[in-house]
């Protein structure tokens, strides 16, 4: 899948939830997508894709910290709430699996 296509699917699954308030391009320049979720003034969710490596990377950050993320560097992980510095092996994810992720852990960010 390219960047440009990444980034129309991206907008599409972020619009399916409320808490996601603007979305922000920062980079969309093949092969490479780089956006911004907004949810409030410091608190956003990170998204990276890139087309050529296949990498993926989303994290949520709230007062420019980690709160929980999700990537395939290597292989799958995620970085816990509990300990976002850490690394727990898992399955692939998407971004939508992500945000159901959040909208279902509300409680903990």
């Amino acid at each position: 899948m390219e960047a440009f296509e990444f980034s129309r699917q991206t907008i599409e699954a972020c619009a399916k939830y409320d808490f996601i308030h603007e979305i922000e391009i920062q980079l969309l320049d093949e092969p490479v997508a780089k956006i911004k979720a907004i949810i409030d003034s410091d608190t956003f969710i990170s998204i990276f894709y890139n087309a050529e490596t296949y990498k993926y990377s989303f994290a949520l950050i709230k007062e420019n910290k980690r709160i929980l993320g999700a990537d395939n560097a290597r292989n799958w992980h995620i970085h816990p709430f509990e300990s976002p510095d850490s690394h727990l092996e898992s399955s692939g994810l998407s971004l939508s699996d992500f945000l159901d992720m959040l909208a279902s852990n509300k409680d903990k960010w």
